[in-house]
């Protein structure tokens, strides 16, 4: 039995009409599974930003602390120079 042209017509549009079914159906898994992958990590970085907001604030907190000392020894700095040269003066 030998295929006559219409039946080979047919047998193609079947094929492409399944591998077109097909290509969508993976399209759609694709795209879901690229949702879930951005959503995990979204509940990842979520974690991250609190993380990092927490460091940023201990930084800042650190910052301030280590400046206001700085700012202190400077003027205590400047009392001893003010006073040293108070007493050369007079010498």
């Amino acid at each position: 039995m030998t295929l006559t042209d219409d039946d080979k017509r047919w047998f193609n549009e079947q094929l492409d009409a399944r591998f077109k079914h097909f290509e969508e159906v993976m399209v759609e898994r694709m795209r879901d599974m690229q949702t879930e992958i951005l959503r995990g990590f979204h509940t990842h970085s979520d974690g991250l930003t609190i993380r990092l907001r927490k460091i940023e604030a201990d930084q800042s907190n650190l910052d301030a602390s280590l400046s206001r000392r700085v700012e202190l020894v400077e003027q205590r700095l400047l009392e001893i120079e003010t006073k040293l040269d108070h007493t050369k003066g007079t010498q």
